[in-house]
């Protein structure tokens, strides 16, 4: 099936401004490169993403819920599948007390800034992360020793049957770059937070150090997907790939980053290719050197049974 042909069935469903059929996935992704997703389409409410999910799933395609693109590759030869982007109702964040309500296609930095306005404490070290509240919370993204377990009070999520469910953090499964959302295909809605009451001039100070922190140990100058391995039991992803002698290692465009040997970047040239050869080189030559088998945070989307 193409592109236009997905699109077309789609439009049967959705106003067409928000179906765009072979879109080009180095528009969406932080990596900045990649080849075309088969569609792309935007949905602005729980409604719209049912009809998107059934037409899929009717037709057996592979689909992604897309959020900032901040941990995702797509094969130079494009996806085969549909891309989901969680807009409208979805992109809502709002403070009521001690409560954060944020939607799964929501920026997960905005929430925390909005939580700082309010002078409420907990979610200073996501401000600088450029992904989605979906997105995080399925990763358990996490800094500086806090991550999204820690301050979630309950996910509205939808199952692959249709159905909305709330669920409470022991029922997430939370675990390290990982949750039950990575088990099984739920999508995220929405999520709400408990945060504490804090002094807003130590919580600005506090986003100011986690900034300044990250603009000097990280690359953020060039298009990356952020930290690639997750980190060992015990160690440092960065540290191993250091002890390997790997820092500045390149394949093609893209190379191990000098500043933090935990970030891949492209440099301004590189491939989808380049980078999935960059990390099984890297993977490879951290596990001779050191017997540990790194294990990517990256997803990396392609064709039907590689991925």
């Amino acid at each position: 099936m193409t592109g236009k042909e997905i699109a077309a069935i789609l439009a049967e469903h959705l106003d067409e401004r928000y179906i765009h059929p072979d879109s080009p996935m180095s528009d969406c992704c932080s990596f900045r490169t990649g080849g075309n997703a088969l569609c792309i389409v935007e949905v602005h409410n729980v409604e719209e993403l049912r009809k998107v999910l059934t037409c899929v799933r009717k037709k057996f395609l592979p689909y992604s819920i897309l959020g900032n693109g901040t941990n995702i590759l797509v094969e130079d030869e494009g996806y085969s599948g549909v891309c989901v982007m969680l807009q409208g109702e979805f992109t809502k964040v709002d403070v009521t007390g001690y409560e954060v309500t944020a939607g799964g296609g929501a920026s997960l930095a905005a929430a925390g800034r909005m939580a700082a306005d309010m002078w409420l404490t907990g979610m200073e070290w996501a401000c600088g992360i450029p992904g989605t509240i979906g997105g995080a919370i399925k990763m358990n993204a996490g800094a500086f020793g806090s991550e999204m377990s820690t301050i979630v009070k309950r996910v509205k999520a939808l199952t692959t049957a249709g159905e909305e469910v709330f669920l409470r953090p022991y029922e997430c499964h939370f675990g390290y770059r990982t949750s039950l959302f990575c088990e099984k295909k739920y999508i995220v809605l929405e999520a709400v937070f408990e945060l504490r009451k804090g002094d807003k001039n130590e919580i600005n100070a506090t986003i100011e150090k986690y900034a300044k922190e990250r603009r000097d140990k990280q690359p953020l100058d060039l298009p990356s997907a952020g930290c690639i391995f997750k980190n060992p039991k015990d160690n440092f992803a960065a540290k191993l790939i250091e002890e390997a002698g790997l820092g500045g290692a390149h394949e093609g465009g893209a190379m191990v980053s000098k500043k933090h040997h935990g970030f891949i970047v492209n440099t301004g040239t590189a491939t989808a290719a380049d980078i999935v050869n960059l990390m099984n080189r890297v993977r490879n030559e951290v596990y001779k050197n050191s017997g540990v088998r790194l294990e990517p945070e990256l997803i990396v989307l392609g064709r039907p049974g590689r991925y």
